[in-house]
């Protein structure tokens, strides 16, 4: 839920001739695990002046906006649907087949696509096109939308965006996410964390090192530092990548229960040695 708290920032409204009938178009797909994986941002943020939803409506009024259209498998994403709902947004929910990265974000960017070329002909009224992005992926679309004469407004995120092209050129107006939504940039020291993350690790051993069907896998690993130590999953995964380099983890290939073996992350001699005087305090 978004808090309705008081000393908001006041937000330029946009109330042009050519804003008087808005469709949105979210690749929420995209921009949620963007936003998580590089900033530990929720879209939905309890802050309003951090909730993308909020700002959304905020910036083009009720009175203007005709669609807000979210596209992405929300059986893998941790949003309440209901309330998103409640802030007038309408669901997509696109199946992922349980596929990670690519295949995912294409599905909703495709059928994303789709509704945005049939809403040219279903309401032709319809005379500004909003994209909310991390990606390339909405450039076709956005050149085509105006060449039909749309005007076309990106909200996208810089430090994600291509190399090989400007997607700011395939719009009328666009602005970076991080500044839309204020996004707070942390540096971690990740040092700080390494006595923490072997710990963790050593008891996960203690638990299920032998006789079961788990092992240890990096995306898991990095789902849990990501959540204990509240960072970002990227500042995650460079943790375990900090760990490997130290050799103080490594990878072994462990011997399931069902007979199956599985590479799975363990402690190393050094690792173990860097924890050993804390056994025996």
């Amino acid at each position: 839920m978004v808090n309705q708290g008081h000393g908001m920032h006041k937000e330029v409204t946009f109330r042009t001739s050519e804003h008087r009938n808005v469709a949105i178009f979210l690749d929420y797909d995209n921009v949620y695990w963007t936003l998580m994986n590089r900033y530990n941002h929720n879209p939905n943020h309890e802050e309003l002046e951090k909730n993308l939803f909020y700002r959304l409506w905020e910036r083009y009024g009720q009175d203007q906006v005709r669609a807000f259209r979210a596209y992405a498998d929300f059986q893998r994403i941790r949003s309440n649907l209901t309330d998103l709902q409640k802030q007038r947004v309408q669901i997509r929910h696109v199946y992922s087949n349980d596929k990670e990265g690519d295949s995912r974000k294409n599905s909703s960017d495709i059928e994303l696509c789709i509704d945005a070329i049939e809403s040219t002909y279903k309401d032709e009224n319809i005379s500004c096109y909003v994209f909310v992005t991390a990606d390339s992926d909405m450039v076709p679309i956005m050149s085509r939308l105006m060449f039909k004469g749309k005007r076309v407004e990106l909200y996208y995120l810089s430090e994600a965006a291509p190399k090989h092209t400007d997607i700011t050129n395939y719009s009328h107006y666009s602005e970076d996410l991080r500044e839309f939504l204020q996004l707070e940039v942390k540096e971690y020291d990740l040092a700080a964390y390494k006595m923490e993350a072997l710990r963790f690790i050593e008891e996960w051993e203690s638990r299920f090192g032998a006789g079961n069907e788990l092992y240890l896998g990096a995306p898991w690993l990095r789902n849990q530092f990501s959540l204990k130590f509240a960072m970002p999953a990227n500042a995650a995964s460079e943790l375990i990548d900090l760990l490997k380099v130290e050799r103080l983890i490594g990878t072994e290939n462990k011997e399931l229960r069902n007979g199956d073996v599985k590479p799975s992350l363990a402690l190393t001699e050094l690792g173990r040695a860097w924890i050993a005087p804390l056994q025996n305090v």
